[in-house]
């Protein structure tokens, strides 16, 4: 998929890690869902440290610099109760992103604006539902919790790194960095600390993958407070949309097709995303979307 999709799953955050490219069944970030990273913890600066410097010395340096940091700590502890955070998401290219998560009680909410409509994720009473209003569709799901950037970060122990933080603006904000690395992936993740009262005011991924460039997200924090409005959790803002999953194999393939119009999604799109038109029959909901974000609305997304 285009990179600039990756930036709503992330949605959210989350982190949310997408190979680009767009295969069967994969999950797009549109989808509003917000997926958990498999972290792993990347080289500190321990292992630059010379033959000369090991010793208790090193010991005692190594075990500063993987403790978490205080500021991480702090306002992760808010997403412990209920809360509601804001972020505009801006992509290397410009594009931009809004979203939004909230929490009260067990029940979950999140909204993705894009370039080019709405998406979301709700959950309420133990059901959850995930809906796209660019198509028109929703479904149910089995997700029953979202784990966003600070929160994954701190439940893994993700150890501090310090290769990446953007010195130029050390006098402005407090920075704290961890790193998320996969098989074939890195993404530091930087944070930007207001220095007087703590608060998070900004964070940034750079994605580094193999055989590509460098791709940087920032996410600006419009707002971060511990409640959330009643009004959120609304679950006919999903099942007021057509249920895909109640679809007859004939009436998938021919909503599908019809989205495919609108959307300006050609059958040569849809090779290249790995199908041919009797697959629409049985497409799942996010293969359905992911295929839309990905090649539709060309003009919105350019």
């Amino acid at each position: 998929m285009d990179i600039k999709k990756i930036c709503a799953a992330l949605c959210a955050c989350v982190v949310c890690l997408c190979a680009a490219g767009c295969s069967k069944d994969s999950k797009d970030s549109s989808s509003a869902t917000e997926s958990k990273a498999n972290v792993s913890t990347a080289d500190n600066a321990d292992s630059a440290k010379s033959e000369d410097s090991k010793g208790d010395e090193s010991d005692t340096d190594s075990k500063v610099l993987n403790e978490q940091g205080e500021l991480i700590k702090k306002t992760a502890a808010i997403f412990d109760g209920d809360y509601t955070l804001k972020t505009t998401c801006t992509e290397a290219d410009g594009s931009k992103q809004e979203v939004v998560r909230a929490k009260k009680g067990g029940n979950i909410y999140l909204k993705v604006t894009s370039d080019i409509g709405t998406s979301g994720f709700i959950y309420v009473d133990g059901v959850g539902y995930d809906y796209d209003n660019v198509t028109g569709v929703y479904h149910k799901s089995d997700v029953t919790e979202l784990d966003g950037v600070l929160e994954s970060i701190v439940k893994q122990n993700l150890p501090r790194t310090y290769g990446h933080i953007n010195s130029d603006e050390a006098d402005d904000f407090d920075i704290e960095e961890y790193t998320y690395t996969g098989d074939t992936y890195i993404t530091a993740i930087d944070l930007y600390f207001d220095k007087s009262d703590g608060s998070l005011k900004k964070y940034t991924q750079t994605f580094t993958i193999e055989g590509s460039d460098d791709t940087v997200s920032e996410y600006t924090v419009d707002e971060l407070s511990g409640e959330a409005d009643d009004s959120l959790f609304d679950v006919s803002q999903a099942t007021s949309l057509v249920d895909f999953d109640s679809m007859s194999e004939d009436q998938r393939l021919g909503y599908c097709q019809g989205i495919f119009n609108k959307a300006g999604v050609t059958t040569d799109d849809l090779s290249a995303g790995g199908y041919q038109t009797d697959d629409l029959k049985t497409i799942s909901y996010d293969s359905f979307v992911s295929l839309v974000y990905t090649y539709g609305y060309k003009s919105a997304q350019q």
